[in-house]
């Protein structure tokens, strides 16, 4: 097998998949291998590497069919990863004895696949630069599955250095494997934002690699937003703006649909969550309502209920309060919003969430002037929330109904007062 291979750069499974032939020794698949190496879909793929080409587009089934695994051991392997048979998975050991880097990658596979425990991956030991980094892999990932977060950091530190010196862009993406693993055991900080900076760099201007590069400017996004969150700020929350923005022009929504709509939700929030100390500030909730209602052309009620419930209620509290010459309609749409809630979210199931729905609906509703279901609603939240010993949420219920009832009281004593008035007349 020649060396060094792109290995882990392109897309899953075309980043497992070994580029056959005498590489150093043929100009064309020089240049496309160094293309690679580097991050970046070669100009024109040389012909004996159609099944790879096909792969890294996504037509895997397509990739299988266009690889002989009798032509050779990078072949067979090639096959195996491509399709899992166990008939591949034979032949590809058979193929692989007497080259331990393919041999690696072979084991590698079949525990990848799930053809074989955590306890047959190789021992890195005696490999070095691509391969070495490849395997490290494997075991960061088996020491996740485990529950075992130390282990796979480590393999993942491990990794990144033996592949730095061959294979830069495979370096950076492992980088970032480390940060987000950091991010989910630890939480943000500082550490964490410097190492998604730094892997993101690494990557930028890479086509091969934009998609990863977004999932990790992603990731970039949220840590600022948890930053935040912590008490960093409004600069914290730009950030987060405008990492969200970066992630999107990668992440589209007819590749990455739930990336797309988790992006947009985010970002969302972020908008909300700025304060509002300029008349152009309002303009940043006219936006958050346009990101609510993009991430819901992906997050519907009947795939991703949750994730619909939770836009669904943030878009219809941002339509309460979002300045606009046709207030009326938006609150209208806001009361729709929050009775689809009702329904998905039963008091029996859930019923602080059900409450916290009826006393927004409740508010809706004493805005559009409706005060007797506006009264019917706070007055069941009210009871829900101090059923459920929240006693804070009651109170505050208790005063937005006690505002219903003012309101009321002063309407009914104007329009007496003008009915004085016109009998006098």
């Amino acid at each position: 097998m020649d060396r060094p291979q792109p290995l882990g750069i392109l897309p899953l499974p075309a980043g497992w998949l070994v580029l056959p032939g005498q590489v150093a020794a043929d100009p064309e698949l020089r240049e496309a291998r160094e293309a690679l190496l580097a991050g970046m879909l070669p100009p024109s793929w040389p012909a004996a590497w159609r099944a790879i080409e096909l792969a890294a587009a996504g037509d895997v089934a397509a990739a299988a069919a266009a690889v002989d695994p009798g032509s050779g051991p990078e072949h067979a392997y090639n096959h195996f990863v491509l399709t899992g048979e166990p008939a591949s998975a034979a032949r590809a050991e058979a193929g692989a004895v007497g080259d331990p880097g393919l041999a690696a990658l072979v084991a590698v596979a079949g525990y990848s696949l799930g053809q074989g425990p955590a306890e047959g991956l190789p021992d890195p030991a005696g490999l070095d630069g691509e391969i070495a980094a490849h395997v490290l892999a494997a075991h960061a990932a088996a020491a996740l599955e485990a529950g075992d977060h130390q282990r796979a950091l480590d393999a993942l530190v491990r990794a990144e250095h033996v592949a730095a010196p061959v294979s830069p862009v495979l370096a950076a993406l492992l980088l970032g494997q480390q940060v987000s693993l950091l991010q989910e055991v630890r939480g943000a900080d500082d550490e964490v934002v410097a190492g998604y900076r730094e892997a993101i760099t690494g990557l930028d201007g890479r086509d091969a690699v934009r998609t990863a590069a977004g999932e990790l400017t992603l990731g970039l996004a949220t840590a600022h937003q948890e930053l935040a969150a912590a008490g960093a700020g409004p600069a914290a929350l730009h950030e987060a703006v405008r990492a969200y923005h970066l992630a999107l022009r990668s992440l589209r929504k007819e590749g990455h649909p739930e990336r797309y709509a988790f992006a947009h939700s985010n970002l969302a929030l972020c908008y909300l969550s700025l304060p509002m100390t300029e008349a152009r500030d309002t303009l940043r909730r006219g936006v958050a309502v346009q990101s609510l209602r993009e991430a819901l052309t992906v997050y519907t009620r009947e795939t991703y209920p949750r994730e619909w419930a939770s836009v669904t209620l943030n878009l219809a509290n941002a339509l309460q309060h979002l300045p606009t010459t046709h207030p009326v309609e938006n609150l209208v749409e806001a009361v729709g919003m929050y009775e689809e809630l009702l329904v998905a979210r039963p008091v029996d199931a859930d019923p602080l969430g059900h409450a916290r729905v009826l006393a927004n609906q409740g508010t809706a509703l004493a805005h559009l002037g409706i005060h007797d279901q506006a009264r019917a609603k706070l007055g069941a939240a009210r009871e829900l929330f101090a059923g459920a010993g929240d006693d804070g949420a009651a109170a505050t219920v208790e005063e937005a109904l006690a505002g219903v009832v003012a309101t009321e009281q002063a309407a009914a004593e104007q329009a007496a007062e003008q009915e004085v008035v016109r009998g006098t007349a």
